[in-house]
């Protein structure tokens, strides 16, 4: 338990929401109808998993696999290759692809709307992480200074 309240807002942020939207791709994405004349109308229910949704889910297990070996485990990393960059690059890359996803898709269900909320989360995760190595001002951070306690 030490070792994740260690952690920072940004990893604990992609390490909850990555896996959360990769599971989500297994759930009912559309549901559109089909109209089979005479015979009635049926509802097709459509999980996550097309073009688009490997894209997500390749982008989401990379981009957590690399969280995990570069934040919970003792490997050395080469110093040569922008580790930063490159998390920050696989965050932000899964939010448009989840939104792409949900505005291509005919008759979007809950779980493309959490899907998308689930990667804006994995995108400001990620860009937090990247602040916090780089210096720049976090998202996150500004918020709660505009936040006060009135205990």
């Amino acid at each position: 338990m030490e070792g994740i309240k260690a952690l920072s807002t940004g990893t604990k942020l992609v390490l909850a929401a990555g896996p959360l939207l990769f599971f989500s791709l297994f759930f009912t994405w559309q549901t559109p109808v089909i109209d089979y004349g005479r015979a009635g109308r049926a509802e097709a229910l459509l999980d996550g998993w097309d073009f688009w949704g490997l894209l997500i889910g390749l982008v989401t297990l990379t981009l957590v696999t690399l969280v995990v070996i570069a934040q919970l485990t003792e490997v050395e990393m080469s110093p040569d290759v922008p580790w930063d960059l490159l998390t920050l690059g696989l965050g932000v890359v899964a939010f448009p692809l989840a939104l792409v996803k949900n505005l291509t898709d005919a008759d979007s269900a809950w779980a493309s709307y959490v899907g998308v909320l689930l990667a804006a989360a994995v995108a400001l995760g990620a860009y937090e992480m990247w602040a916090e190595t780089s210096d720049r001002p976090s998202l996150l951070g500004r918020f709660r200074r505009g936040v006060s306690s009135t205990a």
